[in-house]
């Protein structure tokens, strides 16, 4: 089922020399990576805020779904030996979550920004199938890198990023496109992942980020548009590093998993309340300057 023997093929296959590359490509399916591009996306796409609110759900209720089916699993990753960067051997490897990850994500992108726009794709059907085969080819590059690297056999990432797939699937049947019940969904689904994992970080940043974007999702409607470049800049400059400094504050509350549900819930607020909070801090500025001008 995991394919070793297809893996190795692949493996053995690769020159060193690409193994950097590979080593790159794999970032792209990094769930904190991923998480911070969807804040970007939402904080400088006003018109579209919505609809990346939602893949933030998709994101969160996902990593619920799959730390439980890991857990339950309990399948290790390849030998340690085989290793070609920098792992906790002891961290489970099947399914793969890089591949999950950028399924949910990049496939959620899809679905939200192209798909959801024109249900029927009548329309633009030439940047429809470009949109959708850019979101295959991230997925399957991130998937391909886990394998040359030795961190997951070939079965691992194609099961990850299958269920990826079918996991947008039917979050976008069961939400409607209504981010509140996409995070609705993470909270129920966090639930049980903590209980099985034994309250692991990941767990528990789940069932924060779900809460956190269940009450900051029901402020959408009211956030304000970007008036000029200059205000995106400065969104995501303040943004990210709030959002930089609550996560360093992990190691602070870890003993405490109570702690971390709140920290991360005030993350996930923080990113979907920073365009009110910056363009307010940002017209106290402007109309000091006015003020202060002769």
């Amino acid at each position: 089922m995991r394919l070793t023997d297809t893996s190795r093929v692949i493996r053995e296959s690769v020159p060193a020399e690409v193994v950097e590359i590979a080593a790159l490509v794999t970032e792209l399916g990094n769930p904190s990576l991923l998480m911070f591009v969807l804040a970007v996306v939402f904080w400088l796409r006003p018109s579209r805020r919505r609809e990346t609110a939602l893949v933030v759900s998709y994101a969160i209720a996902g990593l619920a779904v799959l730390l439980t089916l890991e857990t339950l699993l309990s399948m290790p990753r390849p030998p340690e030996e085989l290793f070609r960067i920098p792992q906790d051997p002891d961290d489970y490897g099947f399914p793969s979550g890089h591949a999950f990850a950028a399924a949910v994500v990049y496939g959620g992108l899809f679905s939200a920004f192209v798909v959801g726009r024109d249900r029927s794709l009548a329309r633009n059907r030439g940047q429809t199938a470009l949109a959708g085969i850019g979101a295959s080819l991230l997925i399957a590059l991130v998937s391909l890198s886990r394998v040359v690297l030795g961190v997951h056999y070939l079965g691992d990432v194609i099961v990850g990023a299958g269920l990826g797939i079918a996991f947008v699937l039917v979050m976008e049947y069961a939400t409607a496109g209504d981010p509140r019940r996409g995070f609705a969904i993470g909270l129920v689904l966090a639930i049980p992942a903590v209980a099985v994992t034994g309250g692991t970080p990941n767990a528990v940043l789940a069932l924060g980020g779900s809460i956190g974007g269940l009450f900051g999702s029901s402020r959408l409607s009211v956030l304000p548009d970007l008036r000029s470049r200059l205000e995106g800049a400065l969104l995501v400059a303040i943004g990210g590093s709030v959002v930089g400094a609550l996560t360093a504050l992990e190691a602070v509350v870890a003993a405490f998993a109570p702690a971390v549900v709140v920290l991360y819930a005030v993350v996930v607020c923080w990113i979907l309340f920073a365009p009110a909070i910056v363009g307010r801090l940002g017209s106290e500025v402007l109309e000091g300057a006015t003020r202060l001008s002769p």
